[in-house]
C-alpha cells in the first residue's frame, strides 16, 4: 500500500506504462562494432538475427533557429556502457546530447537533464521544454492536436546558453541492465549513485571536466537532482546549478496518512486556483485576481485550517462547521462531502467533484485540462492523452530520421516494472520514513557558496503543489543569506508541465537564460 501511494502521486506519466510489456532484456547477442553502428538500417533479409541489437552511437549535425539566428550544433545519440568495480559491463544508458559546433566546450556549461517517475525517460523535458526540437502542440497548450505528430524548431531551447545531455536512467527509454534480473539501479540511493557514475563517464569521454556542470530534473527528478548535487561533489564534480521543474524532494510533503496532515494544507491553495480557473468559486472570490485568491487560501490554510487539523477530535462542532464552510468556499465542493471526509479532501475527490455536474474530471497534472468521466481515473488523466502519443510518435520519427539512431528495442517512455521494483526506503531518513533528499541538497549548498538553485512551479499543478515545494525549500538547513542569494522560485501559468503552455514556456526560457548567465 505504501509503495502504491508513493508512486501514485509521482507517476510521471505512468499511464503509458500500463500498456507496456513487462521489463525484460532481450537475449544477449554480440554488440555491433563502432563502424557497424554507423551504417544504414539493415535490410529485411537477415533482420531476424539482428533484432534487438541496438545501435551504439550516431553523430549528426543539425541547425535550429533561435531569436532569428541559426545555431549549428552536434547531436550525439548513444548507448553508453556502465561498469562495476571489477570492470564488467552491467548496463547501457541511452542519452541524447547536444553541443554547439563552434564554441569552446570548456567555456560552455553542460546541463544533464532527466524526468522523474521514477521510471520515466527524459522524453518530456527533451521534446517539451529544453531540447532544440519540440512537439508541435495546440496554440493554448490545452487539448490533443490531430496527427501527424511532428517536431518543430524550439525557439525557447536552452541550447544557446548551455549544452544539453538528456539521460534515460536504466529501465527507461532504451537503457537496460546487462542482466534483466539486476535491480541494483532501482532505488533512491541506487539511482543517484549510477546516474552520478554516468555523468562522471560522460565528462571523461567527452573531455568536459573543465565545463560548468548543471542538473535539471522534473517531478521525481527533484529527488534525483537534489541527491546528485551532493553525490557529484563526493566524486570531484562541483555542480554550478540545479534546475528543478515541478519537483519533489520530500514525499512526506505530498503523501498524507493518519499522522501527516501537511499535504492537505499544501493542496488547498492549488485547489482554490483550479476552482478559480474553472469559475466555480463564490462571486466575491471569483472576481479577484488569481494571485489574491491563492494568497487568501494560503493564509487560511496555514492558520485556522492547520490549527483545526492539529486539534483532531478535540475540535468543537462550532469550529468544525466553520472549517467546513470555508473549505467549501475555497474548493467549491459541497459542505456535506467535506464533512463526510473529516475535513481532509483527497486530491481525487476534488478532481472528480469540481465539475461533477458536467460529468468531467480534471487532470491531476494540469488543473486546466478536463476529460469525460464521472470519477477521476488516474489511467485516463487528460494530461496523459495530451502528452502521450504525440510525444512518443514524434520522438520515434525524429530519432530515426534526424538523429539517425535505430534500435528494435521498445522505447519505454515510462516503465511500470521500474516503479514496482523501486526501493523507496533507501532514500528515507529512517526505516519507516518517506523518501527525502532535502538534506542532501542542503549539504551541497553548505559546501559550495556558488551552487544556485532554480525552481519552476505551475499554478495548476495538483501533483507537486506550489506550497509543498515552498515547504520543502523552507526546510533547507542553509544560511539565510545564501538561500536568498542562490535560490530562485518562479511560478508559471500552467500545470506540472507548465512548458506545454507556449507563453509559460517562453517565460521559463527567459528566466533560465538569466539564471545561467549569473
Amino acid at each position: 500500500m505504501r509503495k502504491f501511494l508513493l508512486t501514485l502521486f509521482l507517476g510521471g506519466f505512468l499511464a503509458f506504462s500500463l500498456s507496456c510489456p513487462g521489463f525484460s532484456e532481450p537475449e544477449k547477442e554480440e554488440q555491433p562494432s563502432e563502424a557497424q553502428a554507423q551504417v544504414e538500417a539493415p535490410s529485411q533479409e537477415g533482420a531476424t538475427e539482428k533484432a534487438n541489437v541496438p545501435q551504439e552511437a550516431s553523430i549528426t549535425e543539425q541547425t535550429v533557429m533561435v531569436d532569428g539566428e541559426p545555431l549549428t550544433y552536434q547531436a550525439r545519440t548513444e548507448l553508453m556502457p556502465l561498469f562495476d568495480d571489477s570492470g564488467e559491463e552491467i548496463a547501457r544508458v541511452f542519452y541524447v546530447a547536444y553541443s554547439l559546433s563552434d564554441r569552446d566546450p570548456v567555456e560552455r556549461p553542460v546541463t544533464f537533464a532527466f524526468n522523474g517517475g521514477p521510471g520515466s525517460s527524459a522524453l518530456f523535458l527533451h521534446l517539451g521544454a529544453f531540447g532544440p526540437k519540440s512537439v508541435k502542440t495546440a496554440p493554448s497548450g490545452i487539448g490533443l492536436p490531430k496527427p501527424p505528430y511532428v517536431l518543430e524548431d524550439n525557439p525557447h531551447t536552452l541550447l544557446d546558453v548551455t549544452d544539453l545531455v538528456f539521460i534515460d536512467p536504466v529501465g527507461t527509454g532504451y537503457s537496460r541492465p546487462s542482466d534483466s534480473e539486476d535491480v541494483r539501479f532501482l532505488g533512491v540511493a541506487e539511482d543517484i549513485h549510477w546516474v552520478a557514475q554516468f555523468i562522471r563517464m560522460y565528462l571523461t569521454r567527452e573531455n568536459r571536466w573543465g565545463s560548468p556542470v548543471y542538473l535539471a530534473g522534473e517531478s521525481y527528478g527533484g529527488v534525483r537532482g537534489t541527491g546528485l548535487a551532493s553525490a557529484l561533489m563526493d566524486i570531484g564534480v562541483m555542480p554550478s546549478g540545479v534546475v528543478l521543474v515541478s519537483p519533489v524532494a520530500s514525499y512526506g510533503d505530498l503523501v498524507p496518512d493518519s499522522s501527516n496532515d501537511r499535504p492537505f494544507i499544501h493542496d488547498l491553495p492549488s485547489m482554490a486556483a483550479v476552482a478559480w480557473y474553472h469559475r466555480r468559486l463564490p462571486k466575491d472570490l471569483q472576481s479577484l485576481p488569481l494571485a489574491e485568491v491563492v494568497s487568501k487560501a494560503r493564509d487560511w490554510a496555514n492558520g485556522p485550517y492547520l490549527a483545526a487539523l492539529w486539534k483532531g477530535n478535540g475540535l468543537s462542532e462550532e469550529e468544525r462547521s466553520e472549517v467546513v464552510s470555508q473549505l467549501s468556499r475555497l474548493t467549491a465542493l459541497p459542505e456535506r462531502d467535506i464533512r463526510s471526509l473529516n475535513l481532509r479532501i483527497p486530491t481525487s475527490v476534488f478532481l472528480s467533484g469540481l465539475l461533477q455536474d458536467r460529468r468531467e474530471m480534471i487532470s491531476r497534472y494540469d488543473g486546466r485540462l478536463t476529460g469525460p468521466g464521472g470519477w477521476y481515473d488516474y489511467g485516463e488523466d487528460p494530461m496523459f492523452t495530451v502528452g502521450g502519443a504525440p510525444y512518443q510518435t514524434a520522438f520515434m520519427h525524429y530519432l530515426i530520421n534526424d538523429l539517425e539512431f535505430l534500435s528494435d528495442r521498445e522505447y519505454f517512455s515510462s516503465s511500470s516494472e521500474v516503479i514496482y521494483n523501486w526501493n523507496f526506503q533507501s532514500g528515507s531518513e529512517s526505516f519507516v520514513g518517506y523518501p527525502n533528499t532535502v538534506d542532501l541538497l542542503a549539504s551541497a549548498m553548505r559546501r559550495s557558496d556558488f551552487l544556485k538553485v532554480f525552481v519552476a512551479i505551475g499554478s495548476y499543478d495538483l501533483t507537486c503543489t506550489y506550497d509543498s515545494i515552498l515547504y520543502t525549500l523552507g526546510r533547507l538547513d542553509v544560511p539565510s543569506k545564501r538561500l536568498s542569494e542562490n535560490v530562485t522560485v518562479k511560478v508559471y501559468d500552467g500545470g506540472h508541465m507548465m512548458y506545454s503552455n507556449p507563453q509559460a514556456k517562453a517565460e521559463l526560457k527567459a528566466d533560465l537564460a538569466e539564471f545561467f548567465r549569473r
